[in-house]
């Protein structure tokens, strides 16, 4: 399995996750494309209806999804979110609901491209 290094989350954390076994770490890549989108979605739609306690759940779901994958910089954001909903109960920022949907795309788009990579024949040498 490639181990093409990423910004956005760690091929290294997936497979120790998948106790090192590449089949296991495939079935994980497609379960979290799966779920982390579904995640999100709820996530938006919490945020977009000014739900405090929903947002802070989907928050901390979500933010599970991520720690599997490695994805820090997605879960830094969302700890950010959680913090202000949970200290000032304010809504989420626009802004900050964007910079968070971009960054889950670009983790998903990284993962989609790690699990392709990894369905690849080897090389014939």
């Amino acid at each position: 399995m490639p181990l093409r290094t990423s910004d956005h989350f760690s091929p290294q954390t997936l497979l120790g996750h998948a106790y090192q076994d590449p089949d296991v770490c495939a079935e994980l890549c497609g379960l979290f494309l799966l779920v982390a989108g579904e995640q999100l979605g709820r996530l938006g739609s919490a945020v977009a209806a000014g739900n405090v306690l929903a947002t802070s759940h989907e928050c901390h779901a979500l933010k599970g999804s991520l720690l599997i994958a490695g994805a820090h910089a997605a879960v830094r954001m969302l700890e950010q979110i959680e913090l202000e909903f949970n200290r000032k109960k304010l809504p989420c920022p626009r802004h900050e609901f964007q910079a968070l949907q971009a960054e889950m795309e670009a983790t998903m788009q990284d993962v989609g491209r790690f699990l392709a990579d990894s369905k690849e024949p080897a090389a014939q040498t």
